[in-house]
């Protein structure tokens, strides 16, 4: 969780590998266009469904680095042994098959299933998808200003 990081300085989870940090704002968009727009033979959506990603691949050790130069302090990673996280996450109230789940995320990042670029979704945007550093920055941002309706 990067508000976790943000308050402790590390990034602790299992070993992961790259992921293609994809916006929400640009699949909305993508999403928008895909509905709104004639799509025929020969477009991104005749057969099966391209993978909207954006050019960014990352691990965890480069965002805490990203992270790092955003915020001006260190962030750390720190990876930590699966079964240790799973029963650390379960500890801290998460279900043991959300547990599980969220694992298998990091075991695919590992294997390299996430790591996947596609021109598909800057193509369709007409435009460079938004790169992972303006995510982290959002995030950042948004996990610096009080919750709505708490004062400040």
């Amino acid at each position: 969780n990067i508000g976790d990081a943000l308050d402790t300085g590390v990034i602790a989870a299992p070993a992961d590998g790259p992921v293609s940090w994809t916006a929400h704002v640009d699949l909305a968009e993508a999403a928008a266009v895909a509905l709104t727009q004639e799509h025929g033979p020969g477009s991104p959506f005749d057969g099966a469904t391209p993978p909207l990603t954006a050019p960014d691949l990352l691990d965890l050790e480069q965002v805490a680095s990203i992270l790092s130069d955003i915020i001006g302090r260190s962030i750390r990673r720190v990876v930590v042994d699966d079964e240790e996280w799973k029963a650390a996450a379960v500890a801290r109230g998460l279900p043991p098959m959300v547990a599980d789940f969220s694992l298998g995320m990091y075991l695919a990042a590992r294997a390299g299933e996430y790591a996947v670029s596609d021109p598909t979704l800057e193509n369709l945007l007409g435009r460079p998808a938004t790169p992972a550093r303006a995510t982290l920055e959002g995030i950042v941002a948004a996990a610096s200003r009080p919750a709505a309706g708490l004062g400040g």
